[in-house]
């Protein structure tokens, strides 16, 4: 039996409460250091927020997280993409604790911000507050064990077709190179977090879009970290314009913002990303790039076999690498791709 996509798990009503709590001591806080009583929260039954923010007769949507970093900034960015769509009212997002550069983000987007401490930048109509300077240490970022590195390359896998779940542990082994232990382990994870679930003998892959919203953080902040290689340019600066003529070692593919640029045209890309094998000495033989501390190629140690486009990587990690880098031209790029492009499959 599936689980319905509105259903509330005991752990999503914990959630629920515990972001409600979150918002109550942010809106207290921000009473006491703004010496007004007219601000609170208000609790809502729409899905697509979590709570009305209200300062004086202005009611926010507000989203409600624990840490705000570049891994999860995007996925935050999109829904309030969709917000403002549906409210047309000023939104904020309220979080224990944000980067100060994405607070800077938020700005420049209209998106208003507020921690937990009372730092904050909401502009309304009628007036505005911005307050820095309230001290809050950063709470530290639960991770759940279903998102360990190994978890995050065999999920990558399911993710790439969903019906490699329904493989034996064995010939998912064979073709993934992980142990029969570290298989089932992720599988007990993914069920318990209602990922997978048993149909008619079979296991079948469920809720794909919320699993790969949270496989996006976890691979952007815990994983690919630790496959960054080096950063390369083109041995000569003309070649930098006609980057996508140059056809790539074997083992090697275009990502992120190279690998949009490729699939559909639309991002004209600042930063090209390549994933290659092993390391990124192929490429350096080819006499195109030369290594370069600041250099605006990014090399990442490629992290699964095959691939089914020549020179691009699968479109689903380039959807992922753009929601990683909280630039909202490549987020709006990343959107349009998960939209034509990933939910088709």
């Amino acid at each position: 039996m599936h689980r319905k996509r509105d259903a509330l798990g005991e752990s999503d009503i914990k959630e629920m409460i515990n972001k409600r709590e979150l918002a109550v001591t942010a809106a207290e806080n921000l009473k006491a250091l703004t010496r007004r009583n007219d601000i609170a929260v208000k609790f809502t039954k729409r899905k697509d927020y979590d709570v009305d923010f209200c300062i004086a007769q202005q009611t926010m949507p507000c989203l409600v997280g624990n840490i705000i970093t570049h891994a999860n900034y995007g996925n935050m960015l999109l829904r309030f993409m969709e917000i403002g769509k549906t409210t047309g009212r000023p939104v904020l997002l309220l979080a224990n604790y944000i980067m100060p550069s994405l607070a800077r983000n938020l700005a420049n987007e209209g998106i208003g911000c507020l921690d937990v401490a009372g730092n904050c930048d909401i502009k309304l109509p009628e007036f505005f507050i911005h307050i820095t300077g309230q001290k809050k240490q950063k709470p530290k970022e639960k991770q759940r064990k279903t998102f360990s590195s190994a978890a995050i390359k065999l999920i990558f896998y399911f993710l790439l077709n969903p019906k490699n779940v329904e493989k034996t542990y064995r010939a998912i082994a064979d073709e993934t190179g992980f142990s029969l232990g570290t298989i089932k382990n992720v599988f007990s994870e993914m069920m318990n977090h209602h990922f997978i679930t048993p149909n008619k003998g079979k296991r079948v892959l469920i809720d794909k879009e919320k699993l790969l919203e949270e496989w996006q953080v976890a691979y952007n902040s815990t994983l690919k970290p630790k496959l960054f290689l080096r950063r390369l340019k083109f041995a000569r600066q003309g070649d930098r314009k006609e980057w996508q003529t140059f056809n790539l070692p074997q083992g090697c593919v275009w990502a992120g913002e190279s690998g949009a640029f490729l699939t559909d045209g639309y991002l004209q890309p600042a930063i090209l990303t390549i994933y290659a094998e092993k390391d990124s000495s192929a490429l350096i033989r080819t006499s195109k790039f030369i290594p370069a501390d600041d250099g605006d190629i990014l090399v990442y140690e490629k992290f699964w076999s095959g691939n089914r486009t020549e020179n691009i990587a699968p479109q689903i990690l380039i959807y992922v690498d753009l929601m990683g880098t909280a630039d909202s031209r490549c987020i709006e790029a990343a959107k349009k791709l998960l939209s034509k492009q990933i939910r088709r499959h």
